[in-house]
């Protein structure tokens, strides 16, 4: 019985339990490019920041501008102590400790832009382990519940300015190298948005080719003259038989972006010029 006893001991040092009366949290994410785990998160306030949740992390960690936006001042090792950490959806992470610096990841995939949007910081194990968390990747929200247990402190983190090993310093040069090569592809942490061009249009599909069944008031469409019954011949100088030909032409254009269309009215032939409104 004693090896059942050490196993049953051992369990129970292991196993955190969920207080009575916690409050289950539902935090939404999404999904990056590579398929990380984003987060958003305020910092006293400041924010929102975007994070990845790490379990690979040993702590939380937030770049020296995130820091000096929330007010967060690192001490002589290179940790400072949030007021505030709130994660999107109300969760506040009760004296939250963080590693200000900018790991090699960080600076990798911000310089490469592979995380579609730019990442401040990671969320590792100090935070991590003090809550059980259900994540349902069909969802786009995840279940915060606080544990009745606290993690050991950090380890593997190095002190600031404490230098490095070898394989530290290949990580670093590594997230260097990241950087400068999406420089040279022209890449960024936040890509640039360029909002779809709209016209202002609603077609049908008649026998003798695309017809207008409705403009749109305030668009391009109502101020060019377009009125419905008009059919489309022609959309930027090329014939169009149906309505998703037409469609097909114009939706990767950019707001702001001249369009030539060619109708029929009562077999008068109308040239119109558009520019194209920012649509959604």
């Amino acid at each position: 019985m004693r090896p059942l006893t050490l196993l049953a001991l051992l369990a129970s040092a292991v196993i955190a339990a969920e207080p009575a009366g916690k409050k289950t949290v539902e935090v939404p994410y999404k999904l990056t490019q590579p398929k990380h785990i984003l987060v958003r998160a305020k910092i006293n306030g400041k924010g929102p920041f975007n994070f990845i949740m790490d379990t690979g992390a040993p702590a939380l960690f937030f770049t020296e501008a995130v820091a000096a936006k929330a007010g967060v001042k690192a001490d002589e090792k290179g940790w400072g102590a949030c007021e505030t950490f709130e994660l999107e959806g109300g969760l506040v992470v009760p004296s939250a400790k963080g590693r200000v610096d900018t790991p090699f990841q960080l600076e990798g995939m911000n310089g490469m832009g592979i995380g579609g949007a730019e990442i401040h910081g990671l969320i590792g194990y100090n935070i991590l382990a003090r809550y059980r968390i259900t994540i349902d990747l069909s969802s786009d929200r995840m279940r915060w519940t606080p544990l009745d247990w606290k993690p050991d402190g950090p380890m593997g983190v190095r002190n600031q300015g404490g230098g490095s090993d070898a394989g530290q310093t290949s990580l670093e040069l590594m997230g260097s190298m990241m950087k400068g090569l999406g420089g040279l592809l022209g890449r960024k942490a936040t890509p640039t948005v360029t909002a779809r061009g709209q016209a202002g249009l609603v077609l049908r599909d008649e026998t003798a080719g695309p017809v207008v069944a409705s403009v749109l008031k305030g668009w391009p469409a109502e101020a060019g003259g377009i009125k419905p019954g008009d059919r489309l011949v022609m959309v930027d100088g090329k014939t169009v038989t149906k309505a998703s030909e037409a469609l097909g032409q114009v939706e990767k254009m950019e707001a702001g972006r001249k369009l030539p269309l060619s109708l029929d009215r009562e077999g008068k032939r109308l040239e119109v010029v558009l520019e194209l409104a920012e649509g959604y």
